[in-house]
């Protein structure tokens, strides 16, 4: 897949993930699980489905002989084990339990259990990501630039927004809200922490959605400032020009991604 499809899809599988974990319930002694959306989950790893007595179980390598194995159901328990023991444990035949041996195996399994319930979603989640190339350069920025920039040309909203979607992911820029000033513009600016929470942002993005504008103010910004917020206001009554608009705010979020990419 491209870059762009790999971070599409990462995009899809974080919200995914979010959504199982949202609906989730975990109470003592009873757990429930989206089974649809987890099955979805386990589509996008390299687990492998298998039929084992009256278990739906997925496994994939682990050491040697030994795999990791999910057990589909509720619980959602992951073992490092066979799927032989496996299967045994969890759905044991009447004529297995006169073994000492194995009716402890039964009743204990904290010696193959790995994780459980959500701890287990992040394992999953975890695989699938990995299996993302996420990996990025100026070439592949620039491609999603020019995207935006047919986007805009052709005043798509679909195409403008995914962009942003795109490079928001790639850095740290999140909603700012600004009360009844929202209603004409989405704003948008990446946290400036001091260390600690923090209600300074900085390059705030200032996007209209109704006729698909889109400009940015460079340096600090902060919602608490009343200097800030007669900024914004003038800016959305053309008062005030951005320091960046159009497709040159797509070009800062290009030079920022690139900025993160070698401090990693």
């Amino acid at each position: 897949m491209s870059f762009k499809e790999n971070l599409k899809a990462k995009i899809g599988l974080d919200g995914l993930m979010l959504k199982i974990t949202s609906t989730m319930r975990e109470t003592p002694g009873h757990r429930r699980l989206d089974k649809d959306l987890t099955q979805r989950l386990l589509d996008m790893t390299d687990f492998e489905h298998v039929k084992a007595r009256d278990l739906h179980l997925y496994v994939r390598p682990f050491e040697g002989d030994i795999k990791e194995v999910l057990v589909f159901d509720n619980e959602l328990p992951i073992y490092h084990s066979t799927v032989d023991d496996v299967a045994l444990r969890k759905s044991p035949e009447w004529k297995e339990m006169f073994s000492i041996r194995n009716i402890k195996r039964v009743l204990n399994d904290q010696d193959v259990i790995v994780s459980k319930g959500k701890e287990s979603l992040k394992r999953i989640h975890a695989d699938a990501l990995a299996l993302l190339d996420l990996k990025y350069n100026r070439e592949d920025l620039e491609g999603l630039i020019e995207e935006v920039r047919l986007g805009l040309g052709r005043k798509s909203l679909e195409q403008v927004q995914e962009s942003f979607d795109l490079f928001f992911e790639l850095i740290n820029f999140q909603p700012v809200s600004l009360g009844a000033l929202e209603q004409d513009l989405q704003i948008f600016a990446r946290p400036k922490i001091n260390g600690g929470t923090s209600t300074t942002f900085e390059d705030p993005i200032f996007f209209d959605e109704e006729n698909l504008l889109v400009g940015l103010k460079k340096g600090s910004f902060s919602p608490r400032s009343d200097s800030d917020i007669a900024w914004v206001r003038q800016y959305a009554e053309g008062k005030k020009p951005a320091d960046l608009e159009g497709i040159e705010v797509f070009e800062f979020l290009a030079d920022l991604a690139l900025e993160k990419k070698a401090e990693v």
